[in-house]
């Protein structure tokens, strides 16, 4: 692929960044648009960030892409002038050519990539917009009433010119409309102008000129004592010029035109300026930031947490030994400011790592479209809590699973029009995505107004795949049998499609999710719809954890799945058909023994006839581990066990505490579901 000879790496990297932004922006406010048709504010959106990509690749050298975007500016200029009706056809346009400009894009990330044919999408647009382009033309004959506006300095400058005699000059300059260097071509003329002579002002100015908000021809007032023909002669050599015109400029008669009154003079683009200068003033100040770096910078930070924390042992040490030193009362200040300093570089870097979870929604629109066509469903799709902020590494683990719970929500929750009509309700199937904080964690839930699910049917399908016994499905509460689903192989699915998944289940979903020491719940009610509760970390970074000892060996257990500690008597341990249980208020909760669920001989009780206990909540479940002994709270940074150690099941990570020992970081949700599988379901696990 051929790109402008001047460009550099630098500016090729400033291009994809910014047309990323452009075009995810495009991909969400195309949908948008089907909805909001007379939404103006939006149409002037869409159309800015279409012709800043056909500007942008324009200056790259990158022909395809020009003009493709040039066909889809023509389309969407037509619909912001009203000449051309917003239709399916339209949307379905418009989308094409996006993914056209998404496989051009990625052509210049991936030299190796094939090059993308985007003439069947440019003849798709065309025909599309039909005559529309020519229509407008003819409602809007153009530039008649286009004039140059001088500030007061342009002004001063033009009547001392003309109190020596010198005469201004109006040049007026039309490029060929197919051209695809509009603003290029713009800029060069002003350049020759200006080597003749004073370039008062012009029409587009110098800085639309920059900013590509340019069309086919340019204005411009210049002091010079050339004659017209040199004039002319300067600036017709100039590529893609199609005529040139020079007259004589009168300041006093361009100023009494200009103070009549002019209804509709200013044109679209007028307010497409002043939109765009709003939006200048609006913007903050900022830098990017490869994202490598900031992984650096975290990791670097995780030491430096690492150390706090022994400084601070070393210094709770000194002092206890050496009372009333002045210089160990100096450590222990100079400790507690190290403390104050490192924990707000922490925040500080945590926030620079946040990303709004908009940038995971932004395509999830387009996609229900596509998928309610396919399986000619009709769906409200909405979604709120877009400006929530998740740190990026959770937002990467994140979005496949929201897209099989989406498409699971259209292809089997939401009916099909006839069956939601037959049933009282309305043909359209509403599916609404959500995400909020809730504290110190993001909570995301998918809900549909479809079928819901039966508890009694996932019984049954369960039994009927060998999954679990008859006798076991009779025993197991609703809320167990909802969990049912999250077993392997467990879809419900009468027959598999390509939308939901081709017969794969949700228990990807929820490994994927518990892999990053998140959770999955359901809330369903049959007839009136199911709503997936995911309740995930803003960070996988650090982590708050309880520090236990088993055998001698330390481990961590996550914070965000600790109920409680307590401590019971050995007579306070039942037995219920061959396994341990002891009571919590009330309930009756399983206790496991944190060293034999891992494999490890030892002692599990403190002090004799006494037993720590640690309540685990996993899901809707409440469990009982019994460890050795209990140490502390403390924040830790999450380290891999490396490719040499591999997955260790019921291990998630290691940490180094700030003494240097190394403490194993326990992976509750697959230590869970191991202990589970094991189980009969006897009734014990009960919420």
């Amino acid at each position: 692929m051929e790109l402008a000879s001047d460009i550099t790496p630098e500016d090729l990297q400033v291009f994809l960044q910014e047309a990323e932004e452009h075009l995810q922006l495009l991909d969400e406010d195309f949908v948008r648009l089907e909805r909001e048709q007379d939404n103006q504010d939006l149409l002037q959106e869409i159309f800015r960030a279409a012709h800043t990509l056909k500007g942008s690749s324009a200056m790259l050298g990158h022909e395809r892409m020009t003009a493709l975007a040039h066909v889809m500016e023509t389309l969407l200029d037509n619909v912001r002038k009203g000449t051309q009706e917003v239709t399916t056809e339209v949307i379905d346009a418009l989308l094409h050519s996006l993914d056209g400009l998404n496989l051009l894009k990625d052509e210049l990330i991936d030299d190796g990539a094939p090059e993308t044919d985007v003439t069947r999408v440019i003849e798709e647009l065309e025909n599309v917009t039909g005559d529309g382009e020519g229509a407008a033309r003819a409602a809007n004959p153009g530039n008649i009433n286009r004039r140059v506006v001088l500030d007061e300095q342009a002004t001063a400058k033009l009547r001392l010119f003309e109190e020596v005699g010198g005469k201004a000059r109006m040049v007026r300059i039309a490029f060929f409309k197919e051209t695809k260097w509009a603003a290029v071509r713009c800029f060069q003329a002003l350049d020759e102008l200006a080597s003749l002579g004073d370039v008062l002002g012009s029409n587009p100015t110098q800085e639309d000129v920059v900013a590509e908000r340019v069309d086919h021809e340019l204005l411009a007032v210049i002091a010079v004592g050339a004659s017209d023909s040199e004039i002319e002669s300067a600036v017709r050599p100039i590529e893609d010029v199609e005529t040139v015109s020079v007259d004589v400029y009168d300041l006093d008669e361009e100023q009494a035109a200009a103070d009549e009154p002019e209804a509709q003079t200013a044109g679209p683009g007028a307010a497409d300026d002043a939109a765009s200068s709003r939006q200048q003033g609006q913007k903050s100040q900022t830098v990017r930031i490869d994202v490598e770096r900031l992984d650096d910078l975290m990791n670097m930070i995780g030491e430096l947490i690492i150390d706090r924390t022994r400084i601070v042992q070393i210094s709770k040490a000194l002092d206890s030994q050496y009372s009333g030193d002045e210089l160990i009362q100096a450590l222990s200040k100079t400790s507690d400011h190290i403390v104050r300093v490192v924990d707000e570089l922490k925040e500080t870097t945590m926030q620079i790592r946040m990303l709004p979870i908009g940038t995971v929604f932004s395509s999830f629109p387009r996609l229900m479209r596509d998928l309610a066509q396919r399986v000619n469903k009709q769906v409200n799709f909405t979604m709120d809590g877009q400006d929530t902020e998740i740190d990026r590494t959770v937002i990467d683990r994140i979005k496949d699973p929201l897209i099989h719970l989406l498409r699971n929500a259209l292809d089997h929750g939401v009916e099909t029009p006839e069956e939601r009509v037959a049933s009282g309700k309305p043909e359209a199937g509403n599916v609404h995505l959500s995400a909020f904080h809730e504290q110190g964690n993001i909570v995301i839930t998918v809900q549909d107004d479809g079928n819901g699910i039966d508890p009694e049917k996932i019984k049954q399908a369960m039994v009927k795949k060998g999954l679990i016994s008859a006798e076991a499905a009779s025993r197991l509460t609703d809320t167990e049998a909802m969990d049912l689903i999250f077993l392997p192989g467990a879809s419900t699915a009468a027959k598999t499609t390509d939308i939901s998944g081709r017969g794969v289940g949700l228990d990807i979903v929820k490994s994927n999710i518990e892999a990053i020491n998140g959770f999955v719940n359901i809330e369903t009610v049959p007839g009136e719809g199911t709503k997936f509760i995911l309740r995930l970390p803003l960070t996988l970074a650090t982590l708050h954890a309880m520090l236990v000892t088993v055998n001698n060996t330390l481990y961590a257990i996550p914070l965000v799945y600790v109920l409680e500690a307590v401590i019971r008597q050995q007579a306070d341990i039942s037995t219920i058909e061959g396994r341990e249980a002891i009571r919590l208020r009330g309930s009756v909760l399983p206790l496991v023994h944190l060293g034999q669920a891992l494999g490890i001989p030892g002692s599990h009780s403190k002090g004799g006839n006494q037993t720590w206990v640690v309540i685990v909540k996993f899901g809707e479940k409440l469990v009982g581990l019994a460890v050795d002994e209990l140490t502390e709270l403390q924040e830790i940074v999450v380290k891999s066990l490396g490719q040499y150690i591999g997955n260790v099941k019921g291990i998630a990570g290691a940490s180094v505490l700030g003494d240097g020992r190394v403490v194993l970081i326990l992976d509750v949700s697959t230590l869970m579901n191991l202990i589970m599988q094991n189980s009969d379901r006897s009734g014990v696990f009960a919420a």
